[in-house]
């Protein structure tokens, strides 16, 4: 049977669409042009209108949302604002109502769309290694500039579980080269997550896997599979866990030559400082104890003939993690590697490790270390998000009922933040987190549509 015109131009506009979703902004916007032109343009409009009432609770569901930003400008002071935040929630309301409008999609479609996210994904991967191998310091939040990297990481541990699932469900149906292929590119995705260091993709994955898989194997009565999969999942956890504490010991258990008396000349004649009260402690080694800054800058601006104080806190961290000395004979001991990595702002030898989560594993230990010592934030994407979370929980409790408005949520997070007194007061960064940005808008609002759909009988 030969296909329509519309068929085809469906195809396309949702691959577009996938691949803008999956890498590109411009790409993404372009598919929902071409969706809203199918909409308007293409096919019977009738028909498009019953596929869309059809499908009620969807739509019930899609123009709540929607609708409950629309009457949070009813108590917004920043008008502005609020409209601008409405446009930015337009995609939200434009892509389900076209699909909606075409739906329901054909088996061919759908097949079209999944091996078109899992292409996108692919051309995603083999684009961030090549970027990764060819820069040595290149920073893996970057690989792919034209995409948010927790999204990406987000979409292959989305790819990797739907390429899992398909090869377990249909594993009778697909033939043997397909079911090969499936295991390659889920353990391609898998490389790449850890390769980028893509913690919140790693958990997330983790997390569904933990659950999902004993799941199913009870839901369908595959014994021998419930057992290996539950002793896999309890050697892995085990071995992460020892794997961390091993790492976590390493990073914060002093040396042992701090035991001893501190020796206060170095091997040049020079006078360590030792500033005994400060606790900064990286692969073991204290931060300012045996520290000769006066050597380590001559040292520096010898060899390299830059100013020593634009990189004097990478150099002394750099030292630090190489040696608990941080001296003239040290620092001549470096590589020209190493010089390289100092200039390049890299304060760890741990992180120029490639293949390994121990630079992520680090980074968090230095956040962890620099709250406790001074309860600082800045600087630390972690802790500042556990701060960010904290003030929008705070928020949400002093507009439980109707929210901040549409327009006022930034304004409101900053002043709680000040009113706080927190350290980042003054900084324009927000929650992070999409469910508690929902929350501080309209909590009691979702609640309320929630229970509606619930009572209703569509």
């Amino acid at each position: 049977m030969k296909k329509s015109f519309s068929f085809y131009f469906d195809i396309l506009s949702i691959l577009v669409l996938i691949a803008g979703i999956v890498l590109s902004r411009f790409l993404m916007n372009l598919g929902m042009g071409m969706l809203v032109f199918r909409l308007f343009f293409i096919g019977s409009f009738k028909d498009k209108f019953e596929n869309i009432k059809s499908q009620k609770a969807i739509l019930i569901t899609i123009l709540s949302f929607f609708i409950l930003h629309l009457l949070g400008l009813l108590w917004t002071d920043n008008i502005r604002f609020g409209l601008d935040e409405i446009v930015r929630k337009i995609a939200f309301l434009i892509i389900p109502i076209t699909i909606l409008a075409i739906s329901p999609l054909p088996k061919q479609t759908l097949k079209y769309a999944f091996w078109g996210f899992v292409l996108a994904i692919f051309v995603g991967t083999v684009w961030g290694s090549i970027v990764y191998f060819s820069d040595p310091y290149v920073d893996i939040r970057n690989l792919i500039k034209s995409t948010s990297h927790i999204r990406f990481s987000l979409s292959l541990a989305f790819a990797i579980l739907v390429l899992l699932k398909v090869n377990i469900v249909d594993r009778k149906r697909l033939k043997l080269v397909f079911r090969i292929g499936g295991y390659i590119l889920s353990l391609w995705f898998l490389f790449y997550l850890i390769l980028t260091q893509a913690i919140t993709g790693i958990v997330i994955l983790s997390i569904f896997l933990l659950f999902y898989i004993p799941y199913y194997s009870i839901k369908n009565k595959q014994r021998k599979s419930t057992i290996l999969v539950f002793t896999i999942y309890f050697v892995s956890i085990l071995v992460s866990f020892v794997w961390v504490s091993k790492e976590y010991n390493f990073y914060f258990t002093p040396n042992k030559i701090y035991e001893n008396k501190l020796v206060e000349k170095t091997p040049d004649g020079g006078s360590y400082i030792h500033f005994i009260g400060n606790k900064h402690i990286e692969n073991g080694n204290y931060l300012y104890l045996y520290y000769c800054k006066q050597e380590v800058n001559q040292e520096w601006e010898k060899r390299t003939g830059l100013e020593a104080e634009e990189y004097a806190d990478v150099i002394v961290r750099y030292m630090n993690s190489v040696s608990p000395y941080k001296d003239g004979k040290r620092f001549r001991e470096l590589t020209d590697n190493d010089i390289e990595n100092i200039k390049n702002q890299i304060g760890n030898k741990a992180y120029t490790e490639k293949l390994s989560l121990r630079p992520r594993l680090y980074s968090i230990f230095l956040q962890i270390n620099s709250y406790q010592v001074n309860g600082s934030v800045r600087g630390s994407s972690e802790m500042q998000r556990l701060e960010l979370w904290r003030n929008a929980l705070a928020l949400i409790q002093d507009n439980f009922f109707i929210g901040s408005g549409t327009g006022d949520i930034v304004d409101d997070f900053g002043d709680k933040l000040c009113q706080r007194e927190s350290e980042l007061s003054g900084t324009s960064l927000k929650a992070h987190n999409q469910y508690l940005y929902f929350c501080k808008l309209w909590l009691t609002w979702v609640l309320v549509i929630s229970y509606l759909l619930n009572l209703s009988s569509f």
